[in-house]
Parts: C-alpha cells; structure tokens; sequence
C-alpha cells in the first residue's frame, strides 16, 4: 500500500453501524473563519494565537448550530465534522473558538505538518487537493453509507478537490483517469498513491456526495465555480448559504434568518444586504419566491 499520507484524526464520535443520514463536512479557513494558517511561519506564531484571537466570519456560527439542531422541532445533532490544513498543535485553539461561538461538532480531521517535515516533504503544507482527498476518504471509510454535503472556500481549490473526491466515491472515474485528474491538478505520486489506496479500502456500497458549497470568500463569479462540478453551489456569505439549506430543508427558516441578521451586521451596507442577497439567490435557484417570501414574512411579523 505504501506510506499513508500523513493526518491527525480526531474523531470523537461513533455513528451506528449502517449509518446512512446525512454528514456535514467544513473546511475551516475562509469558510468557518476568516483567519488561517498556510505557512511555516504562520506555524510559528501558534503559541501566541488565543481563541479570542479568531474572527468567525459574520452568519456562519449560526448556519452551523442550525445544522446541527437540524430542521425539525426536535434536536437533531446531525453529525458535524471538520477539516483542517492547520496544523493539530492548533487545534485546541479552534476547539475552545467553537465553544464560544457556540458550535459543536463530532471531529477534526487536521494535516500533520510534523511528520509532514519529519518526512522531508514541506511542500505538502500547501499543497491541498491531495490532503482534502486523503482527509474526506478516511471520513468516508469511517462513515462509508453517510449522505454528505461539503462546504469549503475559493481561496484555494475547495471545489476541485471536493468534486474529485464526489466523482471518486461515486465510481465515475477510474483509477487510471484519477490519477491523471490528481497529476494535473499538482498531487505527487506519493500522495496520488495514498489516495487511490484509501479509496480501494471502502466498500462497494457507500453513500454519495448530495452537495458541494463553496463559499465566495474570493468574489470569484458564480459560474466560474459551478462550472467545475454539477454538485458545486456558490454562495456569497452566511446569509445565502442559510438562505439555499432553508430551501434544502437542511435548516429551519430562524436559523437562516439569523445567519442573514448576522451576516448584515458585519457588512457595510446592513440594510440593503439581506434583499440583495435574497433576491440574488432567487435569481440563481438557491431559494424559491414562495420560501422568500415566508422568511420574509416571519422576519417582519
């Protein structure tokens, strides 16, 4: 099989065997907050970051415990995990920033940047593709019946790596074609090499990826994301991602109007923001008209 690619796995709960309701899988940086780490030298300054130090991006605390409490009016706890290219000596920093936003969650799956130079391979600490690969897979061979929507960010190749890996658990491309797929998009054969490895160790039957979120931290258009797989959405903010799982009865309509509050009060331009935002989604097809005009209706009631 060869050498595994080098994670930290802090998986805190065990699902029931044949486990095949949905999972929630996040990117952190750019997607959850608005600070994160990509360098040795941002490694350096981890023991002076503090949890106060991290700034949530405005809506997505409470797009999270939405969620997790899930639509209906009992607690769903739907399952919640995260992943991570920082390094795990951060991640009781992160842990204690999701205890006061108030976000729970079931795991983090983080990038080991200490074996990753132990085994003399720095380039891995920016290199994503393969690392969101090897991270999902090994959730995957741990939840292989789940349904599983995906959020991450345009700041790097979220949306490559996420509909990969979808196209992958899916079986739609082969082992040769992947690892042309995973070459061109700057994987090392090593690292190629792990992923197809952790994919031949899930079973045949296993539960597919229902949708890929991708938050414009960029101000990337639109189509430009979309346009790299049919399961991608792009939302621009907390407010349209609470406003397009309203739509997908993933959240109720308070959750999603509270992530739009929320996301309004760190913008420029609060009172114009929801509508435009709203109405942009309508536009797009992440919110019909007639869900629009409930939450509108219940927002102003």
């Amino acid at each position: 099989m060869g050498k595994r690619y080098p994670l930290s796995v802090d998986d805190q709960r065990t699902l029931p065997d044949g486990y095949d309701g949905p999972v929630f899988t996040w990117d952190i940086d750019k997607t959850y907050l608005s600070t994160h780490f990509s360098s040795v030298k941002g490694l350096a300054r981890i023991p002076v970051e503090f949890a106060v130090d991290k700034q949530a991006i405005p809506g997505m605390p409470e797009v999270l415990r939405g969620l997790r409490r899930g639509p209906g009016p009992e607690y769903a706890c739907a399952p919640l995990y995260f992943v991570s290219a920082s390094p795990p000596q951060l991640r009781g920093v992160l842990e204690h920033k999701m205890l006061l936003d108030g976000v729970e969650f079931d795991g983090i799956t983080s990038k080991d940047w200490l074996r990753t130079l132990v085994l003399l391979r720095p380039g891995r600490l920016n290199e994503q593709v393969g690392f969101k690969l090897c991270a999902l897979l090994e959730g995957k061979r741990r939840r292989p019946l789940s349904v599983e929507y995906l959020f991450g960010d345009d700041v790097e190749k979220d949306a490559v790596a996420y509909s990969l890996y979808a196209e992958l658990v899916g079986g739609a491309l082969s082992a040769g074609r992947a690892d042309e797929r995973m070459e061109a998009e700057g994987v090392k054969g090593d690292d190629r090499r792990s992923v197809l490895a952790l994919l031949d160790g899930l079973p045949s039957e296993r539960g597919a990826v229902r949708r890929i979120f991708i938050h414009l931290e960029s101000k990337t258009l639109p189509d430009e994301i979309e346009r790299i797989g049919e399961l991608v959405t792009a939302v621009d903010g907390a407010c349209q991602l609470g406003l397009a799982l309203f739509e997908m009865g993933l959240i109720d309509g308070e959750a999603a109007r509270q992530a739009c509050t929320a996301a309004a009060d760190g913008s420029d331009f609060p009172e114009e923001s929801v509508q435009a935002w709203m109405d942009d989604a309508v536009r797009r097809g992440l919110l019909s008209v007639k869900n629009a005009r409930l939450l509108m209706e219940r927002g102003t009631g």
